[in-house]
Protein backbone atom coordinates (compact mmCIF):
# COMPACT_ATOMS: atom_id res chain seq x y z
CA UNK A 1 0.00 0.00 0.00
CA UNK A 2 1.57 3.24 -0.56
CA UNK A 3 0.87 6.76 1.08
CA UNK A 4 1.83 10.06 0.18
CA UNK A 5 2.32 12.68 3.01
CA UNK A 6 2.24 16.30 2.26
CA UNK A 7 4.09 18.72 4.25
CA UNK A 8 2.29 21.81 5.71
CA UNK A 9 4.90 24.93 5.59
CA UNK A 10 4.97 26.55 8.78
CA UNK A 11 4.14 30.00 7.25
CA UNK A 12 0.46 28.21 6.91
CA UNK A 13 -0.13 26.43 9.31
CA UNK A 14 1.08 29.70 11.15
CA UNK A 15 -1.48 32.00 9.27
CA UNK A 16 -4.47 29.54 9.57
CA UNK A 17 -4.04 29.75 13.44
CA UNK A 18 -3.65 33.20 13.77
CA UNK A 19 -6.94 33.37 11.00
CA UNK A 20 -8.60 30.81 13.36
CA UNK A 21 -7.90 32.76 16.61
CA UNK A 22 -10.05 35.54 15.81
CA UNK A 23 -12.85 33.35 15.16
CA UNK A 24 -12.92 31.71 19.06
CA UNK A 25 -15.10 33.62 21.67
CA UNK A 26 -12.96 35.52 24.20
CA UNK A 27 -13.22 33.75 27.51
CA UNK A 28 -11.46 34.10 31.08
CA UNK A 29 -9.57 31.40 29.85
CA UNK A 30 -8.44 33.01 26.99
CA UNK A 31 -9.15 36.73 26.76
CA UNK A 32 -8.66 39.48 24.09
CA UNK A 33 -5.62 41.67 24.95
CA UNK A 34 -6.77 45.43 24.56
CA UNK A 35 -3.48 47.57 24.85
CA UNK A 36 -4.65 51.09 23.36
CA UNK A 37 -1.96 53.19 21.62
CA UNK A 38 -1.89 56.91 21.21
CA UNK A 39 -3.77 56.40 17.66
CA UNK A 40 -6.70 55.17 20.02
CA UNK A 41 -6.34 51.78 18.15
CA UNK A 42 -7.24 48.89 18.29
CA UNK A 43 -11.35 49.29 18.37
CA UNK A 44 -13.21 46.01 19.25
CA UNK A 45 -15.95 45.12 17.29
CA UNK A 46 -17.98 42.05 18.68
CA UNK A 47 -20.43 40.58 19.98
CA UNK A 48 -21.44 39.26 23.44
CA UNK A 49 -22.98 36.42 22.27
CA UNK A 50 -20.45 33.98 21.65
CA UNK A 51 -18.21 35.09 24.94
CA UNK A 52 -18.16 33.46 28.46
CA UNK A 53 -21.45 31.93 29.49
CA UNK A 54 -19.73 30.97 33.58
CA UNK A 55 -19.98 34.46 34.54
CA UNK A 56 -20.56 33.18 38.12
CA UNK A 57 -23.02 34.49 40.87
CA UNK A 58 -22.34 38.05 39.63
CA UNK A 59 -19.47 40.77 39.21
CA UNK A 60 -18.71 43.41 42.25
CA UNK A 61 -18.91 41.46 45.06
CA UNK A 62 -22.64 40.88 44.01
CA UNK A 63 -23.56 44.29 43.05
CA UNK A 64 -24.36 43.29 39.70
CA UNK A 65 -25.54 40.18 38.22
CA UNK A 66 -24.61 38.83 34.51
CA UNK A 67 -27.77 37.36 32.95
CA UNK A 68 -26.18 37.08 29.55
CA UNK A 69 -22.57 35.92 28.69
CA UNK A 70 -19.80 38.46 28.68
CA UNK A 71 -16.82 39.02 25.97
CA UNK A 72 -13.46 39.25 28.35
CA UNK A 73 -10.71 41.28 27.46
CA UNK A 74 -7.11 42.15 29.45
CA UNK A 75 -5.55 45.14 29.77
CA UNK A 76 -2.07 46.84 31.77
CA UNK A 77 -2.45 49.53 33.22
CA UNK A 78 0.87 50.94 33.43
CA UNK A 79 1.70 54.80 34.07
CA UNK A 80 2.35 56.07 30.90
CA UNK A 81 -0.43 55.24 29.47
CA UNK A 82 -2.01 56.73 26.17
CA UNK A 83 -5.70 57.30 26.88
CA UNK A 84 -8.28 58.93 29.34
CA UNK A 85 -11.42 56.89 28.37
CA UNK A 86 -12.38 53.89 27.03
CA UNK A 87 -15.65 54.31 25.49
CA UNK A 88 -18.68 51.57 24.42
CA UNK A 89 -21.95 51.53 22.11
CA UNK A 90 -23.87 48.59 22.09
CA UNK A 91 -26.09 46.77 19.30
CA UNK A 92 -30.03 45.61 19.79
CA UNK A 93 -31.31 42.45 21.97
CA UNK A 94 -29.28 44.29 25.14
CA UNK A 95 -28.06 46.62 27.25
CA UNK A 96 -24.32 46.98 27.57
CA UNK A 97 -22.51 46.91 30.78
CA UNK A 98 -18.43 46.85 31.19
CA UNK A 99 -16.74 45.91 34.60
CA UNK A 100 -13.51 46.45 35.26
CA UNK A 101 -11.75 43.37 37.82
CA UNK A 102 -7.95 43.32 38.84
CA UNK A 103 -6.34 39.73 37.58
CA UNK A 104 -5.93 38.88 40.76
CA UNK A 105 -9.75 38.67 41.69
CA UNK A 106 -10.09 36.33 38.68
CA UNK A 107 -12.26 36.95 35.40
CA UNK A 108 -15.59 35.24 36.72
CA UNK A 109 -15.05 34.67 40.38
CA UNK A 110 -17.56 37.82 41.08
CA UNK A 111 -14.55 39.80 42.99
CA UNK A 112 -14.15 43.51 43.48
CA UNK A 113 -14.73 46.03 40.55
CA UNK A 114 -12.25 48.56 40.37
CA UNK A 115 -14.54 50.41 37.87
CA UNK A 116 -17.71 50.26 35.95
CA UNK A 117 -19.47 51.47 32.68
CA UNK A 118 -22.11 51.40 30.05
CA UNK A 119 -22.85 52.86 26.47
CA UNK A 120 -23.25 55.88 28.40
CA UNK A 121 -20.55 56.05 30.75
CA UNK A 122 -17.16 55.52 29.58
CA UNK A 123 -14.41 54.20 31.76
CA UNK A 124 -12.17 55.99 33.12
CA UNK A 125 -8.55 55.32 32.83
CA UNK A 126 -7.94 57.44 35.93
CA UNK A 127 -10.21 55.25 38.20
CA UNK A 128 -8.17 52.19 37.33
CA UNK A 129 -4.96 51.85 39.27
CA UNK A 130 -1.67 50.53 37.38
CA UNK A 131 -1.94 46.94 37.18
CA UNK A 132 -3.91 44.04 34.99
CA UNK A 133 -7.19 44.09 34.63
CA UNK A 134 -9.89 42.43 32.96
CA UNK A 135 -12.41 44.15 31.26
CA UNK A 136 -16.04 41.85 30.94
CA UNK A 137 -18.23 43.33 28.49
CA UNK A 138 -21.95 41.93 29.10
CA UNK A 139 -25.68 42.47 29.31
CA UNK A 140 -26.69 44.78 32.13
CA UNK A 141 -27.99 42.88 35.13
CA UNK A 142 -31.68 43.98 34.51
CA UNK A 143 -31.68 42.53 31.47
CA UNK A 144 -33.20 39.21 30.31
CA UNK A 145 -31.53 35.70 30.80
CA UNK A 146 -29.30 35.19 27.98
CA UNK A 147 -29.47 38.76 26.69
CA UNK A 148 -26.54 39.81 24.52
CA UNK A 149 -25.53 41.93 21.37
CA UNK A 150 -22.86 43.12 19.12
CA UNK A 151 -21.00 46.11 20.98
CA UNK A 152 -17.90 48.95 20.08
CA UNK A 153 -15.27 49.66 21.92
CA UNK A 154 -12.76 52.31 21.40
CA UNK A 155 -10.19 54.16 23.63
CA UNK A 156 -9.75 57.90 22.99
CA UNK A 157 -6.38 57.86 22.14
CA UNK A 158 -5.00 60.99 23.79
CA UNK A 159 -0.90 61.53 23.82
CA UNK A 160 0.23 62.58 27.85
CA UNK A 161 1.80 65.72 27.92
CA UNK A 162 5.48 66.26 29.86
CA UNK A 163 5.86 69.22 31.22
CA UNK A 164 9.30 70.92 29.88
CA UNK A 165 9.76 74.45 31.28
CA UNK A 166 8.18 76.04 34.27
CA UNK A 167 8.85 79.54 35.16
CA UNK A 168 7.49 81.44 38.44
CA UNK A 169 7.53 85.34 38.51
Amino acid sequence: MKTRSFGIPASVFLAISAFTGFAQAQTCASPQIFQPTPAGTPTVTDTTCNGETNMGGGFCQSAFNAPGPGFILQSTFAPNRTFATIAFSGGSGYDLAAYVVAQANGCNANGACQTTGDATTPLQSGDIPDGTYYIIVTAADFDAAGACGPFLMVSNGSVPVTMQSFTVE
